[in-house]
């Protein structure tokens, strides 16, 4: 009695990139920044209490006035000294957490960890986080600086001793 077995070829399993790639790391970006920006609008026009600040687009385009009470809005939210100190607690409470990213990075699947994979300290995200500002100074070049790197670290992931892996 002889059997016979077909040998099928062995599935194929896509292998993912390790750690987070720069359009992933911009996109992930983008989601925390809308969501920063939109809860911080609700907080502040939730405080006020007044239905001038609401526009459409064509009042804003014929008005001047409206255009200058716009940019009164805009620098009333960006130099508020609520919106960097949220913005700081966003990003270091959330990337020191246990889930380890914040709401981009976890949507995108993206943690922040050590060198050996372990979750970052709370130190480690607050240098993380202010390091950022090293990353812009040179033209933006530490954000850059992923392209050359074997484990796509930007420039504030060298300092902190972190990387940004896919889970």
């Amino acid at each position: 009695m002889q059997s016979t077995y077909t040998l099928s070829p062995a599935p194929t399993v896509k292998r993912s990139a390790l750690y987070g790639t720069l359009s992933a790391r911009f996109v992930s970006f983008l989601v925390d920044t809308t969501l920063l920006v939109f809860f911080y609008t609700f907080i502040i026009y939730g405080l006020g209490g007044k239905l001038e600040h609401v526009y459409t687009w064509d009042k804003i385009f014929n008005d001047g006035a409206a255009l200058n009470e716009l940019t009164a809005v805009a620098k009333m939210l960006f130099l508020n000294p609520y919106f960097p100190l949220l913005h700081w607690l966003y990003y270091t409470v959330l990337e020191s957490s246990q889930k380890q990213a914040t709401i981009g990075k976890f949507t995108i699947g993206l943690r922040v960890t050590d060198l050996r994979g372990r979750p970052i300290t709370f130190a480690q995200a607050n240098l993380r986080y202010f390091s950022k500002l090293l990353s812009l100074i040179p033209l933006g070049l530490g954000f850059v600086l992923m392209i050359n790197s074997r484990r796509q670290q930007m420039l504030h992931d060298y300092i902190a001793r972190a990387l940004v892996v896919n889970e």
